[in-house]
């Protein structure tokens, strides 16, 4: 056993009829707990280099939610309120102080409507990753995913979703390793892991999740400068909803910037939940302080 499963305890519950775990990790530190909320294809026990990482700096919560990893199967039907609720739940139990949380890809929304929902339980949210809504040619494309996977046209399915993710620019890091990684998960894919694809990409085009409403704590979005599905463009635009916002590209990176870029992230994350300066950084671009649409 290595030294992170001894200290780690997994924690089942239930919420709504839907059994999901979380798995708390103790690694100390003056940072208060780090929650990690993946995205379509990630589980609880899959943060790597991230979360160990982050581990001599708090202790980090990573979670499968209902729809996600082992967790049951949650219909379309569900929306983002119901797994912001489900996460809500997890961390009442494990951390009822304030967390810092760090919302990638799918689990932005999600980790975004739960800031929302509960503000005074957020000390600061870092979206990598993300968009408001989805719109046009990419709605489009996300759909065509859909239509493959429902055909069993599993070889089409694995192209489409990795052209959705992984940008061919000369200059993302690791991109050879990250491509073959993806594409062994993708092409490796249940019966039961696409039935949850299915239910959890119906989720996202259906239900926006977001309300309008500003989010008063402090934000910082993230993602690869070469993110072909949520671009800079729309992550900056993200940025722009709410009260107190930060935005920068991680350099050499795509859509699956914690797997090109890991130290990276990490730094960026530390740097912005202990409240430092943010200037200056040789990974990213100038990080722009956005307040309700205003970049400065």
């Amino acid at each position: 056993m290595t030294a992170t499963t001894t200290r780690q305890e997994t924690v089942p519950l239930t919420f709504g009829g839907f059994e999901f775990a979380g798995r708390i990790v103790r690694g100390g530190g003056r940072l208060a707990p780090i929650v990690l909320v993946g995205g379509a294809f990630q589980h609880k026990d899959a943060w790597g280099r991230v979360e160990r990482d982050l581990l001599g700096h708090a202790d980090v919560i990573t979670v499968d939610l209902p729809g996600w990893g082992a967790a049951d199967r949650l219909p379309p039907g569900y929306g983002v309120d119901f797994l912001a609720g489900a996460l809500g739940h997890l961390l009442d139990q494990v951390a009822p102080e304030p967390v810092h949380v760090v919302g990638a890809s799918y689990g932005s929304g999600v980790a975004h409507r739960w800031a929302q929902l509960r503000p005074e339980r957020v000390r600061r949210l870092l979206l990598v990753g993300t968009m408001t809504h989805v719109t046009g040619r990419l709605r489009r494309r996300i759909a065509r995913s859909v239509e493959l996977a429902e055909q069993g046209r599993h070889a089409e399915f694995t192209a489409e979703v990795l052209d959705l993710m992984l940008s061919r620019a000369p200059d993302v890091r690791r991109q050879a390793a990250v491509r073959r990684c993806l594409n062994s998960l993708v092409s490796a894919m249940t019966g039961a892991d696409i039935a949850k694809y299915l239910d959890n990409t119906r989720r996202l085009l259906d239900h926006p999740g977001d309300d309008g409403r500003v989010l008063p704590v402090p934000v910082l979005v993230t993602t690869g400068e070469h993110d072909p599905l949520t671009t800079p463009v729309l992550s900056r635009a993200a940025a722009a909803r709410c009260a107190d916002a930060r935005f920068t590209a991680i350099h050499g990176a795509d859509h699956l910037v914690h797997l090109e870029r890991p130290a990276e992230v990490v730094d960026l994350a530390l740097r912005f939940f202990a409240g430092e300066p943010l200037s200056g950084l040789p990974y990213c671009t100038p990080v722009e302080h956005v307040v309700c649409g205003v970049a400065r």
